[in-house]
């Protein structure tokens, strides 16, 4: 059976039966971000193509973090019902999510066509790449809709903990966007069309086949016990709007925050001496792959930590974060060694005729790659906090490991000790501990909290079912 309850005792076996489909799949996802981009780099003569679909993504991603918040919020709240088997909230909340996915779709269509252009004036890039990313936008814009209530939905399978639904789901996407973009490609060749466009089409369409899929699960009602529906107005069933609007505040701020630090971050590396840029970029190659599938493992944690949350277990909530920082810790540790021990290797292929750059990214990369292990280990806190519904804490972390612990190392260490690309890396390599260690922290300090409230008021909830 491939359904799993979160809130059951066994939490172990739980998550290492959801985990590892995760696993997998986040690696199909990850491929999937290169379907398009692939199909047009073999069957047309486009330039630029990778710059293009990069700069496609930041414009849609500013315009998401305006707006998912909320719905990031209302899917917390329903998975914490979920987990208390409060099945009238429950319903309410994730159909109004997915009123609120749609509401947003249409208004990050409109105010894409709006503002895209203004976000893409920002960035410093020939006109030429810029009219490609406009001619892809101008498509996906009309289908955004599609894009993000297929976002919702996949983290509604999620949250049913159905494995099975999950890997269908996603593998019909997948396929559906493999087979579609060459033939999509081949008739626009074929009738004079835009090839770019093409495949934003293409995309759109192999969405709306992996909800259709999913849409029909759901309304067979295979997947929750009871029907979902589509609500656009919030009602009185759920009491708890105020502290919700809260949270999706805190992961708005978030979800800027994300993309701000980045940002950041290379403004602060470029301040560095010449080709520090080059090794970080190199070096990101490799663990950008490894980061991306492990986050998309570890977020399992959110529905996990909710539902328990919602039946007040600090019990299996600890267990599960435990587990998985240990198994995440292990996993990162043991890719860092062959990684590192392999780097001169493909460092040439990115630096071929330039020893000098080649030795500077291998010393780079030799003292980073161990204390990365410990960054991708802080998620599985980070996470935690976030499922638990936790405002302050949110935002506590989102400043801890966004700026404070990641961000003002590397400024110190550039104003007060030194600019080569050792320092750089030095300075990195203690951020990404200053993370970890502060990101424990601070959940091992809201679970004690937690675990005395929750079980202070156990007898109250116990005096009041007897009565």
């Amino acid at each position: 059976m491939s359904k799993i309850d979160f809130t059951s005792d066994d939490v172990h076996k739980n998550l290492m039966r959801f985990s590892v489909p995760m696993l997998f799949l986040s690696m199909l996802d990850y491929l999937g971000l290169f379907v398009n981009l692939g199909w047009l780099m073999v069957m047309s003569q486009e330039q630029h193509l990778p710059s293009v679909f990069r700069l496609s993504a930041s414009v849609v991603g500013v315009l998401e973090a305006g707006f998912g918040g909320l719905l990031s919020a209302v899917y917390i709240y329903a998975n914490q019902a979920f987990g208390r088997k409060d099945h009238t909230v429950a319903r309410h909340l994730i159909s109004f999510g997915f009123g609120l996915s749609i509401v947003i779709g249409v208004l990050i269509a409109f105010s894409g066509g709006l503002l895209g252009q203004q976000l893409l004036g920002a960035f410093g890039v020939e006109g030429g790449i810029k009219l490609q990313v406009s001619r892809y936008l101008d498509v996906l814009w009309y289908g955004y809709l599609a894009v993000i209530v297929h976002i919702y939905a996949g983290l509604i399978a999620k949250m049913a903990g159905d494995t099975g639904l999950i890997t269908r789901f996603r593998v019909t996407t997948f396929l559906c966007n493999l087979l579609l973009t060459p033939l999509f490609i081949l008739y626009a060749q074929a009738r004079g069309l835009d090839v770019i466009q093409a495949t934003a089409v293409a995309m759109i369409l192999a969405r709306l086949g992996g909800l259709a899929m999913l849409g029909y699960q759901l309304h067979r009602g295979q997947v929750f016990p009871y029907r979902l529906g589509v609500d656009f107005l919030p009602r009185r069933v759920f009491t708890e709007w105020r502290a919700l609007t809260k949270l999706a505040a805190a992961e708005t701020i978030n979800g800027f925050s994300l993309t701000l630090s980045f940002f950041l971050f290379f403004v602060i590396v470029s301040y560095y001496e010449a080709g520090t840029l080059a090794a970080v970029t190199v070096s990101q190659y490799v663990t950008g792959f490894v980061q991306t599938v492990m986050i998309g493992t570890v977020a399992a944690l959110i529905p996990f930590t909710a539902q328990n949350a919602g039946n007040q277990n600090i019990v299996n909530i600890g267990k599960g974060v435990r587990w998985m920082t240990n198994r995440v810790l292990i996993i990162c540790l043991g890719i860092s060694i062959p990684y590192v021990l392999l780097a001169p290797y493909f460092v040439g292929l990115f630096s071929p005729g330039d020893p000098v750059m080649a030795a500077h990214t291998l010393s780079y990369i030799r003292i980073t790659t161990l204390p990365w292990a410990f960054l991708i280990a802080s998620f599985p806190f980070i996470f935690a906090i976030v499922g638990l519904g936790d405002t302050r804490g949110t935002l506590l972390l989102t400043i801890w490991s966004m700026y404070l612990g990641n961000l003002l190392p590397m400024v110190i260490v550039l104003h007060w000790v030194g600019n080569t690309i050792t320092h750089a890396a030095y300075a990195e390599a203690g951020a990404h501990l200053l993370t970890f260690f502060g990101c424990m922290a601070y959940y091992r300090y809201r679970e004690k909290q937690l675990s005395q409230s929750w079980q202070a008021s156990m007898p109250a909830q116990v005096a009041g079912a007897t009565a």
